[in-house]
């Protein structure tokens, strides 16, 4: 934890999803040797973009390099393995998710010069490259594409439902930080090794989000949920009551105060 929030301080994206792969495989994962392969892509890329000018036109090659040179794609068929979010693995076999192919595209374009980040937008991680004096660039990581004000107004109301006269806000294109990046990763694994029924490693994945994220209760009671998957009655009980406390208008709470009333029970049977 302490070597993933140090390289999150630094806005190191790639370090720190690196680190966070050790968290869960600390025997196969060496973040330096993962470093080192990027680097020879820097390289490779360089050369092959060829100019040293930062222009749209040689962002369209950086694009070519990443998609087509070396490959690296979506697997939209099984999207939701927690394998595509963990990032040795998606630079071992160059597939992934939008926010972690993101990452690794990020990091060599930056490598290279290029003013390009990471946008935390709802249902899709994006990529955006600004210049000086070009509009900025919207890239969907799954693929490559460039994406249009259209295509991305689209995309963002197919999530959040249009509404009268509502624009999309700009704050949707905004750059995500490294926290906030590794966040939507953490949110990918947990979610991945639940669907997996890897209760022990979402927890692990909780625990962090708990970590980064203090104050949401909703990570508290994912929390909860894990617990008591795992018969850890008592501190799932603890979480369950945090978050009614915190979200008593929330949908989800009747549900709970109904669940905490037969855990508290089992608890109850339990030490008499």
């Amino acid at each position: 934890m302490k070597e993933l929030k140090q390289a999150i301080e630094k806005q190191d994206h790639l370090m720190a999803s690196l680190q966070l792969a050790k968290v869960f495989q600390p025997d196969t994962c060496q973040p330096d040797n993962y470093q080192h392969i990027v680097e020879l892509w820097v390289e490779r890329a360089r050369k092959f973009v060829g100019s040293t000018e930062y222009t749209a036109r040689s962002f369209n090659r950086f694009i070519q390099f990443f998609y087509v040179e070396l490959a690296f794609s979506g697997d939209e068929k099984n999207y939701f393995s927690c394998q595509y979010s963990l990032l040795d693995h998606v630079l071992d076999y160059r597939t992934g998710i939008p926010v972690s192919l993101a990452i690794v595209f990020q990091s060599i374009g930056k490598r290279l010069g290029f003013d390009v980040c990471g946008v935390n937008f709802p249902g899709h991680f994006l990529l955006k490259c600004r210049f000086q004096n070009h509009p900025d660039i919207y890239v969907d990581p799954l693929n490559g594409k460039l994406l249009s004000r259209q295509d991305l107004e689209s995309m963002y109301f197919a999530i959040l439902k249009e509404m009268e006269d509502e624009k999309m806000p700009e704050e949707a294109l905004h750059e995500a930080s490294c926290a906030e990046t590794i966040v939507r990763l953490l949110h990918n694994l947990k979610a991945s090794y639940i669907n997996e029924k890897c209760y022990s490693e979402a927890l692990i994945a909780v625990e962090l989000l708990v970590n980064l994220c203090p104050n949401d209760p909703y990570e508290r009671r994912d929390r909860g949920f894990l617990l008591h998957q795992l018969d850890c009655t008592q501190v799932a009980i603890a979480d369950y009551q945090y978050f009614i406390r915190k979200c008593p208008k929330d949908p989800a709470t009747q549900l709970l105060q109904a669940q905490l009333q037969q855990l508290s029970e089992q608890a109850s049977a339990v030490f008499h």
